[in-house]
């Protein structure tokens, strides 16, 4: 049995931390208790490690490790940062302030480690891959609806690649041109394009993040991205 430790480092005062060390050991506590048991059946037994630490330790406040290995480092092209914590500062009662650590990924910087950072961070290292709550005794209808339009194609196509890449055995259904805006119609989308599933706007808009699209097909959440600007003349 293959062994993985996570470890999540925190200071701590008297029982007490930060306020984005704490949401950060939530959406750490969410995956770990999501993905151990679907790792397990991979053969990997995932560990977890509190390390509280004191006032002297507090430049390594909100770390993830995996082995050893800080998640930042293991995430292609996230960079480490810092930037002031009223939180931290009120628990060591320093109104100078006290700085505390970032991370950026993309155009995003995150005073809070977010659970799909943590899962990407988790299955890169380990090589091990994700677990999507699916029922395989329910059939899904996947669909794209749009203009047919370059933005509307490209959902399609990570659409489809993530449903490959969950091992599910439906296809996904697009429908375009007259054919889309009839649909889009009929299922009360005023936005182009839409990824709907069984029936259910789940995504309005594009986004090329293909964690996102699996996420939002098995949970059924919508979301709405901004799409960009493409050749059919609007926000499609």
């Amino acid at each position: 049995m293959k062994k993985a430790l996570i470890e999540w480092k925190h200071f701590d005062k008297d029982g007490k931390t930060c306020k984005r060390c704490s949401e950060t050991g939530s959406n750490l506590g969410e995956v770990f208790d999501t993905l151990k048991e679907g790792y397990l059946k991979q053969g990997i037994e995932i560990q977890f490690k509190e390390t509280k630490l004191p006032e002297s330790k507090m430049a390594e406040s909100n770390q993830i490790l995996l082995n050893g290995e800080l998640i930042e480092s293991i995430i292609p092209n996230a960079k480490l940062g810092e930037n002031h914590c009223d939180s931290c500062s009120d628990l060591i009662d320093d109104p100078e302030g006290c700085n505390c650590r970032t991370v950026t990924y993309g155009d995003k910087t995150y005073e809070t480690i977010p659970v799909d950072l943590i899962k990407q961070a988790i299955a890169k290292k380990f090589s091990i891959k994700p677990i999507y709550k699916l029922d395989e005794t329910k059939s899904m209808k996947i669909q794209v609806l749009g203009s047919g339009c370059p933005t509307c194609k490209k959902l399609y196509e990570i659409t489809q690649k993530a449903v490959t890449e969950m091992g599910m055995k439906e296809k996904v259904e697009y429908l375009s041109g007259s054919e889309g805006m009839q649909a889009l119609i009929e299922i009360g989308s005023m936005t182009s394009p839409v990824l709907a599933v069984n029936g259910t706007v789940v995504m309005t808009g594009f986004t090329p993040d293909i964690e996102k699209i699996k996420k939002v097909i098995t949970s059924g959440t919508k979301i709405e991205e901004k799409a960009p600007k493409c050749s059919c003349g609007g926000n499609c």
